[in-house]
């Protein structure tokens, strides 16, 4: 267990330090120069880890199932890409046409609580088959703290040399692995998802609450502008993920260019009247809720983007 000190002004540090003492080699404290905040402290110790076989993210004070692990690698092992598809990715045939290896990124249900651990609600991720290449744009199907991903994802993670772009690294995961390898889904529930009032990332605290965050981030604060942001620079990394013949150097097919002009148009990119009557009225189904399309067509009409 690595876990990387951001800056905290408490006895955090101390009593990992004792944790370390405690128990040689399992937990490990890395320590930063520097406050990087989120997103980029994620991607500052995932380099800072040695080479593993699997990783998972632990953010917060979550709990975690005594067998979360266990299956996760269970999982992982007995997917449908072939042992030689697994291999490492090496950020250096990107430079050419020789094809990489499939990232694998694992996904599982938990449920909600409260900082006092009482049950507020269980969560059911449900099947990646529900991700198209358009759906996934502007739904982020899981969160950080349900995911492991495989080598190959965490060295292609590092290939793009994220911090600095704000990247989240759950959203970033899942627009990698649907175009570039694979989601697998496990239905089990493998954690306690617990809420802090304090949580940087807010998720998962009732209707009510995800309304006013909504009103609050998205339609009178900043944050639909940010993601516009990321969806536009995920294009750039992805560009220098395929070749000149627009296929992807990295597992599975990559981003075909129509996809990326219609990413790019979703995400405020063409700012002309024609642009955003297309973005406004684009005629496929980008979120599963009847709700949160609403929502999301409702941000257009206010045309929220972020230079």
């Amino acid at each position: 267990m690595y876990v990387r000190d951001d800056g905290s002004t408490d006895a955090t540090v101390d009593i990992v330090r004792n944790y370390e003492k405690g128990n040689p080699g399992k937990v490990i404290l890395v320590e930063s120069p520097k406050h990087l905040g989120y997103p980029d402290c994620f991607w500052d110790i995932l380099g800072r880890c040695p080479k593993a076989d699997f990783y998972a993210f632990s953010d917060q004070d979550d709990v975690w199932h005594k067998d979360k692990l266990a299956g996760a690698v269970k999982t992982l092992l007995g997917s449908n890409v072939s042992h030689a598809d697994r291999g490492d990715y090496d950020d250096s045939a990107a430079d050419g046409n020789a094809k990489t290896p499939c990232p694998l990124l694992y996904v599982h249900d938990y449920d909600n609580y409260d900082a006092d651990l009482e049950l507020i609600s269980h969560h059911v991720l449900g099947s990646a088959d529900i991700l198209n290449n358009y759906s996934v744009l502007f739904y982020t199907y899981a969160s950080g703290f349900c995911m492991v991903i495989d080598n190959v994802m965490r060295n292609l993670l590092l290939s793009l040399d994220l911090i600095g772009k704000a990247m989240y690294h759950d959203e970033l995961c899942i627009w990698l692995v649907h175009f570039h390898g694979e989601i697998l889904y496990d239905d089990s529930v493998l954690t306690k998802y617990r809420r802090h009032e304090s949580t940087v990332t807010e998720y998962g605290n009732g209707v009510m609450t995800l309304i006013s965050n909504w009103l609050r981030r998205e339609i009178f604060g900043p944050e639909f502008g940010y993601k516009c942001k990321r969806i536009r620079t995920f294009l750039k990394l992805e560009k220098n993920l395929m070749n000149d013949d627009g296929f992807g150097l990295v597992g599975k097919q990559g981003m075909s260019k129509r996809v990326m002009r219609d990413w790019y148009l979703l995400s405020g990119g063409k700012r002309n009247v024609v642009g955003d009557l297309k973005r406004l009225f684009f005629p496929r189904r980008l979120r599963p809720s009847v709700g949160g399309e609403v929502a999301l067509r409702l941000m257009f009409l206010m045309n929220r983007v972020s230079k």
